[in-house]
């Protein structure tokens, strides 16, 4: 049952009090109104009781009508010009209000503010409905009130698919986010967050988990003599022969220039040396070229490591570093693995700071 405020008073409407902040006020004639595709159908009786009570106002291009956030009781249709739907000031428009479509009436219906800023893109023209007038207009008008609905459903489709682009949206700037443009591999910043989850997940599992850090030999003579973009081309290649080596549930992410992690999920450290020296061996035996000059041997070093109970991934990371420095150390084109060699205390050695990268200790989880 609704309430005695939404109903007329009267049989035939009262005039309405202008708005608040209105432009100069002026009755709207009825051949105007039945133009209107927001009053498309009513009749002509209810069109003539109507003309007495709705307002005309006028809006500046540019002149603000809604903002977001502000309390609304008001029904505005768009007589003619065009109006604008926006979020925040100088954002792009989420929509356009044209000549016989209607705004203000989510908030009214609602009682709540408004959802978003309205403004004038052009001069126009509004037919402006209180309240009352609203509520008189809804239970005189079948017609009105169906069309009312009809818009209203449009514009919910409208906005639930607004809302599935920016999800999408979203979801693609949350990939280029944890993504290297050049290889297509994850990044530093996906391996640093997903790293600890792969370990704990592993742990907490009891099951064998490796991890290898790779880099590329002597890279920067290639950047040097060769060019950047001979560099580019040497990590895509180095990029697409990782793929083609490791499984589709091994994951690879670049996180320096030349360096590359390589995680390899329930794998046995026996079962990840086959792997990664055999991906070793692929790129060893690739010719490289750019821009059709042939570019010198290009050969990776690696250092893997198995994951062991109580490890956590600093120090996991932190193990593969040692065992890359001892495979650089040893002579580049190589894999190192803890407890490869008798002697120990070789692999046991800090390796330096490298440009551009944090040190073997001090690695952190960002």
């Amino acid at each position: 049952m609704k309430s005695a405020a939404r109903k007329p008073s009267q049989s035939r409407p009262s005039v309405a009090r202008a708005e608040s902040g209105g432009g100069p006020v002026s009755r709207v004639s009825v051949e105007v109104l039945r133009e209107l595709q927001a009053l498309q159908g009513t009749g002509d009786q209810i069109l003539d009781a109507l003309v007495p009570r709705a307002r005309l106002r006028q809006l500046a291009a540019g002149a603000r009508l809604l903002k977001r956030g502000e309390p609304n009781l008001l029904v505005y249709v768009v007589i003619s010009g065009r109006l604008r739907v926006e979020l925040d000031g100088g954002s792009p428009p989420l929509a356009y209000i044209n000549r016989g479509e209607t705004v203000g009436e989510l908030s009214l219906l609602a009682g709540s503010t408004a959802t978003a800023s309205v403004a004038a893109e052009e001069p126009t023209q509004l037919l402006v409905l209180d309240e009352e007038t609203f509520w008189w207009l809804a239970e005189s008008s079948h017609e009105f009130s169906v069309g009312l609905l009809v818009r209203l459903a449009k514009r919910l489709r409208s906005n639930n698919d607004a809302v599935q682009e920016n999800i999408t949206l979203r979801r693609q700037f949350e990939q280029a986010a944890l993504s290297d443009a050049l290889t297509g591999f994850r990044n530093r910043r996906w391996f640093d967050q997903t790293l600890p989850r792969i370990v704990q997940r592993h742990l907490h599992a009891s099951e064998p988990l490796c991890l290898a850090i790779m880099d590329i030999d002597h890279f920067k003579r290639v950047n040097d003599n060769f060019g950047h973009a001979a560099g580019d081309a040497v990590l895509m290649q180095v990029g697409r022969l990782v793929r083609n080596n490791l499984r589709p549930t091994d994951f690879a992410a670049r996180i320096g220039g030349e360096e590359f992690a390589l995680i390899l999920p329930q794998t046995l450290l026996p079962g990840a040396i086959s792997a990664i020296e055999r991906l070793r061996e692929a790129i060893a035996g690739t010719a490289f070229d750019h821009d059709g000059r042939r570019l010198p041997q290009v050969t990776v070093s690696l250092g893997l490591v198995a994951l062991e109970r109580g490890a956590n991934p600093e120090q996991l990371l932190a193990q593969a570093d040692v065992a890359l420095y001892a495979a650089k150390q040893s002579g580049r084109n190589r894999t190192e693995w803890p407890r490869r060699h008798a002697h120990p205390e070789k692999a046991k050695q800090t390796p330096p700071r490298r440009a551009g990268t944090k040190s073997a200790g001090s690695r952190r989880r960002r």
